[in-house]
């Protein structure tokens, strides 16, 4: 679009109008820029009843600019001299367009408008800017070093709704359970937490009772004989983990992260690989970049790729993205049954 304002740019030479009848909106676009500039366009193209489309405001304070690209659009004035221009044209409704640099604008405008009773809205790309950086900057705060109990306390809340709505659900799975197989509903073991915490986590039983009586601890394979009929499908869609919900609510885990161990194999792969323990420096979760990418752990080298995911997500876990991404593989995994 148009090139920086330069010193040689001429006065644009569209009229504004001075005189507005009542009951029209009185647009003004603020935000002199790409997204500005197409809004206004784009309103010009489309332009409402009851609707006059006054001009383009700019945030900053500099020559007024104009001519070459811009001499196609309404220039009137900065944004300092919005309670002239408002008095002015009469502006009733304003349209924010600002550029993802001036988000911090945003706020001026809107006590503007607010002190002013002027309707305001946001500019598609502009909408984008700013939820996306809220959404972003609430993540932030929640994973601050000094904001554990308010995280905890949202993911406990969420939990506890998750298992009130799952509530049917569980009454299904539990009829199947006892159906399919002698045992209780529910299995619980010891797993390793964040800082090497021991807690037990809660799962619907998937396999037949004292699975590991004479084996002692062996990792679960793809085609374990060991598994129940209605154990397989809850394994593959990872129903089996929702239990864990109850994990959430008090504390032990949270919905995304690394998944939780047995102490045996935390000691055993602590001493056989480099850097295993660093996954305990988050909380553990339901979920997990290494679960929704990879298999079950069938050998030492399956752990090892494993823990290259873990450590990936670690690194990155402040990033709203990547738990989105991990939220609807996993979302995907439980309507498709792809899992192992």
């Amino acid at each position: 679009m148009s090139k920086p304002f330069g010193k040689n740019m001429l006065e644009s030479s569209l009229a504004i109008p001075k005189t507005l009848t009542n009951g029209i909106r009185n647009t003004v676009i603020i935000g002199l820029n790409r997204n500005g500039i197409l809004a206004y366009h784009r309103i010009k193209e489309q332009l409402r009843n009851k609707e006059n489309l006054i001009g383009i405001i700019d945030v900053h304070e500099r020559p007024r600019p104009v001519n070459g690209e811009m001499n196609s659009i309404s220039y009137i004035g900065q944004l300092k001299d919005f309670t002239k221009l408002r008095k002015e044209f009469g502006i009733n409704h304003v349209l924010i367009a600002v550029d993802s640099q001036d988000v911090s604008k945003v706020h001026e405008i809107i006590k503007h408008c607010k002190n002013n009773r002027i309707k305001y809205e946001f500019a598609a790309e502009m909408q984008d800017i700013v939820f996306g950086n809220t959404i972003q900057e609430i993540w932030r705060d929640l994973h601050r070093p000094w904001q554990p109990s308010k995280r905890q306390l949202i993911y406990s809340i969420s939990a506890l709704t998750l298992i009130l709505l799952f509530f049917p659900l569980f009454l299904v799975i539990s009829i199947l359970i006892k159906l399919d197989s002698r045992g209780p509903i529910f299995y619980s073991q010891e797993r390793v937490g964040i800082n090497g915490r021991m807690f037990r986590i809660f799962k619907f039983r998937s396999m037949t009772i004292d699975a590991e009586k004479l084996s002692g601890p062996v990792l679960a394979s793809k085609n374990d004989s060991r598994v129940t009929r209605v154990g397989r499908f809850l394994r593959r869609t990872r129903i089996d983990e929702i239990p864990q919900l109850i994990n959430v609510v008090i504390g032990d885990m949270h919905f995304i992260g690394p998944r939780p161990e047995r102490p045996y194999f935390v000691e055993k792969y602590s001493r056989e690989i480099p850097m295993y323990k660093n996954r305990l420096k988050v909380k553990p979760g339901i979920s997990g970049l290494a679960q929704v990418t990879t298999g079950y752990d069938e050998k030492l080298e399956d752990v090892k790729d494993k823990l290259k995911y873990d450590l990936d997500y670690i690194e990155n876990y402040y990033s709203i993205q990547m738990h989105l991404n991990i939220l609807l593989k996993t979302i995907k995994v439980i309507f498709t049954a792809q899992g192992h």
